[in-house]
């Protein structure tokens, strides 16, 4: 079974970001499940689908469920860049790393507008739910 990461596709910097480990995925290691469709709920009971709205979600090979930037990094040394974020688990830079993170995952509709001068909300399509 793959990395099963559970992504918003509504999110453009999330949707590129997706599409380029895709692309490099030559071995299949990750699945992809959109968090607004709720055909996956049934098999990945251990994935929250309101929390996966609010952080990143990642279920592992062996059903283990891992949130946040772990899964970002997790993601990409399945495709064989994770040397790209290494820097990431830096001990020094962790902390901020992860502050870091948990800020874009809380405004990541936002931030990719400002990025990509387009967003779903501006045409009602995405419900955020409370962003605090």
């Amino acid at each position: 079974m793959p990395f099963t990461l559970f992504v918003d596709n509504q999110c453009p910097l999330c949707r590129r970001e997706c599409e380029h480990l895709r692309r490099w995925d030559k071995l299949n290691r990750l699945r992809f499940e959109e968090i607004t469709d709720t055909s996956w709920h049934p098999r990945f009971p251990q994935v929250d689908p309101q929390y996966c709205q609010k952080v990143l979600h990642g279920v592992d090979e062996r059903g283990r469920l891992h949130t946040g930037l772990e899964v970002t990094l997790a993601a990409w040394d399945r495709v064989g860049r994770g040397h790209w974020v290494s820097w990431l688990h830096w001990p020094l830079l962790r902390p901020l790393s992860d502050l870091g993170y948990r800020h874009f995952a809380r405004h990541r509709h936002r931030i990719s507008s400002w990025i990509f001068k387009e967003t779903p909300c501006d045409q009602g399509q995405c419900q955020l739910g409370d962003r605090r």
